[in-house]
């Protein structure tokens, strides 16, 4: 058996269904008792050149070990799956494991959306709890407001109390004063 390097291009309004013929392509080559290396989905990408007016297509790498008949079935297989736009076999010395350049940059990609992600959602966080907290604070004044409201209504009363026990107490100081004064 030899080695082969895989790779396919599918249709951008197939993409949905790249992994049932990832699925149908694998079970094609383990038929053949042949091995799967490595296998990548690179996801959507920029043509170089449009192919049929497509600009876009979800690409696809496989590091394969399969006999000439099993290559022969996915060639086969490549050409009358309408989806597969283009499709490259290279043959290759040895077994290829290690992930590509092409996806290792892919999900560097994908590890920076996860970390802007999450720092969009810290800050919507804080900002969401910056505004629970003012809107606690206007809420918290306006009680503070109203206590002081009726804390001042009833200073008001305890005021008019003390001002008619001081009226009342100015007559009785005034007969002292003047039986005082008469006593003098």
């Amino acid at each position: 058996m030899r080695h082969y390097e895989v790779v396919f291009l599918v249709h951008p309004d197939q993409s949905d269904q790249v992994s049932g013929m990832i699925e149908r392509y694998q079970g094609l080559i383990e038929r053949g008792n042949g091995v799967v290396h490595r296998l990548e989905d690179w996801g959507r990408r920029q043509l170089a050149y449009p192919i049929s007016k497509i600009h876009k297509a979800h690409y696809v790498l496989m590091n394969i070990e399969v006999n000439n008949e099993t290559l022969e079935e996915l060639e086969s297989a490549f050409k009358f799956n309408d989806a597969v736009l283009r499709n490259l076999i290279i043959r290759r010395k040895e077994a290829v494991t290690g992930n590509s350049k092409i996806y290792e940059e892919e999900l560097r990609e994908q590890e920076k959306d996860r970390e802007r992600d999450l720092r969009n959602e810290e800050r919507s966080a804080a900002r969401s709890a910056a505004a629970a907290a003012s809107a606690a604070e206007s809420v918290g004044t306006t009680e503070t407001h109203a206590e002081e409201m009726s804390g001042g209504a009833s200073e008001a009363k305890v005021s008019e109390t003390e001002v008619s026990e001081t009226v009342e107490e100015q007559p009785a100081d005034e007969e002292d004063r003047a039986e005082e004064e008469d006593s003098k």
